[in-house]
């Protein structure tokens, strides 16, 4: 081959290379370009989640009951660290000033640290060495102090933003507001039940990075911005709840009971105006609380009278006026013991009112014999029990109330009066708020309504109203149990407000090893606005609901009507007589 064509096959070779690499180059930057750029991008870039701020809880009048603060965990880069050099510039002998090396690593950005993050240096230093890209140091830094660690500038010192929850009123209505675990997710209470609402959506941030992990000054950044949680409002009167909290309190310290509740709703709409338990402390994710309102049941001893007494006014088998012959025992078919009443007594003539403002136990089964069992049962249901009442709440009991093909031995006749079935203290309230609004039972509520980012308000689905007992049977059963409390016999007596006509039944409930002592009412009896139930679990002193729930409610009430500007009553109550001829 000559020299000519030996410089010939060198052209074409290299013209086919060359076009060769000019056909890759073409492919990889103008075909594939894009997709290799987006790839590479995704290789340099390091995407966060930015926290969304959980929404508010707050009262009906927009006390905020929970709430989030910014706050920051900061973090540590350990290969970063052990590079930094920190530098000071000191004044040197001839005037000048010169940046000399003070400490270097982790020793010495543990000793800037220390002093702000509240760590022992040592402990801190330790956390710093290592080959981890990201360490916690201290999570929940205040601003003030993540300022202060910004303006040191130690290289391999990381923070992320994130949301603290507090609750700036404490104990006030804590087992109610709930809790939030260490993902930021409701885990009781109302933080559970509206958590979905509460969590808002959070944002995301991207930037470039270096191959050692560092952020590179300048690289691009992307936010989505994130959207913060609804705020919940609440039908809690907070500064209400709180007085009530500390009466509870202190009648539970007094008469040195298990627990204690208290419940005060909304006659009219059924929203839940303080829901108290005693011993309530600051929420506390390691420790929940339960909502004793809600979550127990128990025996409603006489308070479950009125139902029997409501059950015979609606049938038509009593008039508050019908006059019974009452023993102090009575003997009952198939039992072998009687009936008795709490104190022993000659037997009296007593009328239906008579009855109810006694508390009598013999007499309230002559008037219950009046009633099939059926009737009774179907009152019982009509007006609640033995079902949820749908309250925003997990864990809600819904009594025990058995059907009377389900009853025992003497099952028939105590559950005349309030034993041998279990009822909450919201069901309870419930019962009153019935009887005050006319028979109309309404559910009960704790969650009036929230508001989006965007400034909307949502309110939850109407219930529908149910109509328990006929307006007359309630006006007369209200008009009767004023008589617990404005008469000598009455039971209730302790109950009394001054300047207010209650509606009251009191109940004491045997259970193992004591008893629970009830109250549960309707203020003011002549213009019906508040359902109250107070409950005394277990008390070892004064254990006699007149002697000591009845005291509790009236408490409870007296703040209830000046917190809430009640008026008073504009007379006398105008009572049946309690006894014939009276």
């Amino acid at each position: 081959m000559t020299s000519a064509q030996r410089a010939r096959w060198i052209v074409v070779i290299s013209t086919v290379v060359l076009l060769l690499c000019v056909t890759r180059l073409f492919y990889i930057q103008i075909v594939r370009g894009p997709s290799l750029a987006e790839e590479g991008q995704v290789v340099r870039t390091s995407v966060s989640e930015v926290a969304a701020k959980r929404g508010s809880i707050v009262d009906a009048n927009g006390l905020v009951l929970a709430d989030s603060v910014q706050t920051y965990h900061v973090a540590v880069n350990q290969v970063n660290v052990a590079k930094w050099r920190h530098y000071e510039d000191q004044t040197q002998p001839d005037g000048t000033t010169k940046s000399v090396l003070v400490g270097k690593g982790p020793a010495e950005a543990a000793k800037q640290l220390a002093p702000l993050l509240d760590m022992d240096p040592v402990e801190l230093g330790g956390k710093m060495v290592g080959t981890h890209t990201y360490v916690y140091l201290k999570k929940n830094v205040d601003a003030v102090t993540y300022r202060k660690i910004r303006e040191l500038g130690i290289y391999g010192i990381e923070w992320e933003s994130v949301f603290q929850r507090t609750y700036p009123n404490g104990n006030t209505a804590a087992p109610l507001i709930g809790t939030v675990n260490e993902s930021g997710e409701g885990s009781s209470g109302l933080e559970a039940t509206f958590d979905a609402l509460l969590q808002g959506t959070p944002g995301k941030e991207a930037f470039e990075i270096a191959p050692n992990g560092a952020i590179m000054p300048g690289g691009k950044q992307t936010t989505q911005e994130p959207q913060d949680g609804a705020t919940i409002t609440t039908t809690i009167r907070g500064d209400l709840q709180h007085a009530v909290q500390e009466v509870l309190d202190a009648r539970v310290t007094q008469h040195e009971a298990e627990w204690g509740a208290v419940v005060i709703t909304d006659v009219a709409t059924g929203k839940v105006l303080v829901m108290a338990d005693s011993g309530s402390q600051s929420p506390d994710n390691a420790a929940p609380q339960t909502v004793r309102s809600v979550q127990y049941a128990f025996e409603p001893g006489s308070v479950g009278k009125v139902i029997t007494m409501a059950t015979a006014l609606e049938k038509g088998s009593v008039t508050p006026t019908s006059v019974f012959t009452v023993p102090y025992a009575l003997d009952v078919e198939g039992e072998d013991l009687p009936i008795t009443d709490f104190h022993e007594h000659d037997t009296q003539q007593l009328t239906a009112t008579g009855i109810l403002a006694e508390s009598s136990n013999t007499g309230t089964v002559l008037i219950g014999e009046t009633v099939s069992d059926q009737d009774r049962f179907d009152m019982m249901h009509a007006l609640g029990l033995g079902q949820p009442t749908g309250i925003e709440l997990a864990g809600e009991s819904e009594g025990l109330v058995r059907t009377p093909d389900q009853w025992l031995g003497r099952d028939r006749y105590v559950t005349m009066f309030g034993q041998a079935y279990m009822m909450t203290a919201l069901q309870e309230a419930g019962v009153m708020a019935t009887i005050g609004n006319g028979g109309v039972r309404m559910a009960p509520r704790l969650v009036d309504s929230w508001t989006l980012p965007d400034g909307t308000v949502h309110q939850p689905d109407p219930v529908e109203p149910v109509q328990a007992m006929s307006s007359t049977t309630a006006s007369t059963l209200l008009r009767m149990m004023e008589s617990t409390v404005d008469t000598e016999q009455g039971t209730g007596q302790m109950a009394k407000v001054e300047g207010y006509r209650l509606a009251v039944k009191t109940g004491t409930a045997e259970i193992p090893g004591g008893t629970v002592s009830t109250v549960a009412g309707i203020v003011p009896a002549d213009a019906p606005r508040l359902a109250v139930s107070v409950v005394l679990y277990n008390p070892k002193v004064g254990w006699l609901s007149s002697d000591s729930a009845a005291p509790l409610f009236a408490e409870a009430v007296t703040q209830a009507v000046r917190n809430l500007a009640v008026p008073a009553s504009s007379g006398a109550a105008d009572l049946y007589p309690s006894t014939p001829g009276q």
